[in-house]
């Protein structure tokens, strides 16, 4: 079984990227604390999608660029990270890079039924980042299998926006929640 996605890149390579990023743009952190629990987490998963969930054969992990509006500076990215694992159904990394600086709250925009994202979305708030002097900010969260609820099973469109001092937005992607 493979850890590798339909663009060829694998869940762990996707999530360092993902740490990486966050180490460029310069987000103060606790002393590696965080980098460590990171890291362990998506060892623990890569370990766990293997053995306990037997992976997510129909999604793994995207990455989607975060583009501003009406000219905001800056751009970021969205990291969906699929486990489908008895604790953690998926893990959603956020960052902006170069935004203007402030607190954004994140949201999932979920379209059921509508693959192209058209029509009006179920918008859920998903977690709030709090950017530095320059506008680089980081922030995920973990959704369990029960949170998913009535939507597993099912295959949406969904994009995310980010709204706060300026807003930012990704494109469409199709997501199947098995």
């Amino acid at each position: 079984m493979s850890l590798v996605d339909c663009h060829g890149m694998g869940m762990l390579s996707s999530v360092m990227r993902a740490l990486k990023h966050r180490d460029a743009i310069g987000v103060a952190t606790k002393p590696r604390m965080r980098t460590v629990l990171t890291l362990t987490l998506a060892a623990g998963l890569a370990l766990g999608v293997v053995d306990s969930a037997a992976a997510d054969e129909v999604f793994h992990t995207e990455q989607l660029t975060l583009q501003g509006v009406g000219g905001a500076p800056g751009t970021g990215m969205v990291v969906d990270v699929h486990a489908d694992g008895p604790n953690v159904y998926t893990h959603e990394i956020y960052s902006l890079s170069q935004a203007v600086p402030g607190t954004y709250q994140v949201f999932a925009n979920l379209y059921p039924g509508r693959l192209d994202c058209s029509g009006a979305p179920f918008t859920e708030p998903t977690a709030r980042i709090t950017t530095n002097a320059v506008g680089n900010g980081l922030a995920d969260v973990f959704f369990t299998p029960e949170m998913v609820g009535a939507l597993r099973g099912s295959t949406l469109g969904i994009s995310w926006t980010v709204i706060g001092p300026a807003t930012y937005v990704t494109r469409c992607t199709v997501v199947t929640l098995d």
